[in-house]
């Protein structure tokens, strides 16, 4: 696998540099991301297992997509890329709001 860099943010989001995503992980670095949460007409929300082979959570249940954009490269571009690659459709979405989470994971 390809080194694949993501932005590396302060809290008000402004980009101050970049880390391999791996590395960003195992350090803690807080990067930018995002989290898409899709729903049917209904109210439904459609949700992913995570691969088991997954470097942490693997297995687990998850919301409909998430991942980070590749440094150099606009949210909007990066969250409809990874919304093909991850579930192989497009659709219209919503920006709901912005939350800064830190989580450490056994893994």
């Amino acid at each position: 696998m390809s080194n694949i860099y993501i932005p590396l943010v302060d809290e008000n989001d402004n980009i101050i540099g970049k880390q391999e995503k791996i590395k960003a992980h195992q350090k803690g670095q807080l990067h930018r991301a995002f989290s898409i949460l899709i729903f049917d007409d209904d109210g439904k929300l459609l949700l992913q297992q995570r691969a088991e082979n997954k470097y942490h959570c693997g297995g687990l249940w998850s919301n409909s997509c998430c991942s980070h954009p590749n440094y150099g490269e606009d949210m909007q571009t990066a969250i409809y890329r990874r919304l093909q690659e991850e579930m192989g459709f497009d659709c219209k979405m919503v920006k709901k709001f912005d939350f800064i989470y830190r989580k450490e994971f056994e893994n």
